[in-house]
């Protein structure tokens, strides 16, 4: 499915490798959300959580559950505008709306960070062959999609941690996304909720203390690599913006098992 945002961090061209990790599981937990490409990527699981601090996006993902067709509409009458993307970024009168401007930041900034910070407007680049204006022209098709894939899904809006211990059995598989290190990245806020090394810390502490299986997403750190020592470790590279590449970690705190739900959702 061509993603709905273009989120930083996102994790569109990493989600079949990820998938391919999972093992089984009953419950399906995303407690840093995000664009959710993991999640609409995958099977359904019998329950499926999304989580994120970002009132946007929760914005959005409600929206597109229980509004997916006026939100296609909206889109599809909304013209590839500079006008339109600089309108973007404020205050909407409505959810529907508030929707449609987090979709407008998303496909008519550059770089993935235009959902939470004005980037200039991408008014052109044939980058692969193609125009920013047909990814937007598809849209709507995008949406009907990604609405039916977000039927049943939990929507929350709470700390990641507190969701992770109100959902976890044995048969839950967590997959923990969060923001970065910032030592790990370049420069600059590019999400809503950015965390502290200590707020990693803790975060550590809550993984570790899990019954569920995990699967857990960063930069290499000592801090990272010393919390999570016996871990099973795989290490991935990846397209950062700029198309930059970058050596991602993968952490699991299950061995390699045979996974029921490796395939891609249809």
């Amino acid at each position: 499915m061509t993603a709905l945002v273009r989120y930083h961090g996102g994790k569109v061209r990493m989600a079949p490798k990820l998938i391919s990790l999972f093992p089984a599981h009953d419950a399906y937990i995303e407690p840093f959300g995000g664009g959710a490409a993991v999640l609409m990527a995958k099977a359904r699981a019998r329950l499926e959580v999304y989580n994120d601090l970002d009132g946007d996006m929760v914005t959005l993902f409600r929206m597109l559950r229980d509004h997916a067709e006026d939100l296609a509409s909206a889109i599809a009458l909304t013209p590839f505008a500079r006008a339109e993307h600089v309108e973007s970024y404020q205050d909407a009168a409505t959810d529907l709306e508030r929707a449609r401007r987090v979709l407008i930041r998303s496909h008519f900034g550059h770089g993935s960070s235009g959902i939470h910070r004005s980037t200039g407007f991408r008014s052109a680049g044939m980058r692969a062959g193609t125009l920013p204006v047909h990814g937007w022209m598809s849209l709507p098709d995008t949406i009907t999609r990604a609405a039916e894939r977000m039927r049943g899904v939990v929507i929350e809006q709470r700390p990641a941690i507190q969701v992770m211990h109100a959902h976890d059995t044995p048969g839950v598989l967590h997959y923990v996304d969060p923001p970065y290190l910032p030592e790990t990245r370049d420069k600059g806020r590019d999400y809503r909720h950015e965390m502290t090394r200590s707020e990693h810390a803790e975060l550590l502490d809550c993984v570790r203390s899990l019954r569920g299986n995990v699967v857990l997403s960063g930069y290499a750190s000592s801090l990272y690599d010393d919390a999570l020592a016996g871990w099973r470790r795989i290490e991935v590279t990846a397209m950062a913006d700029r198309a930059a590449r970058r050596t991602e970690v993968i952490w699991c705190n299950f061995s390699d098992v045979a996974p029921l739900f490796s395939r891609a959702h249809p």
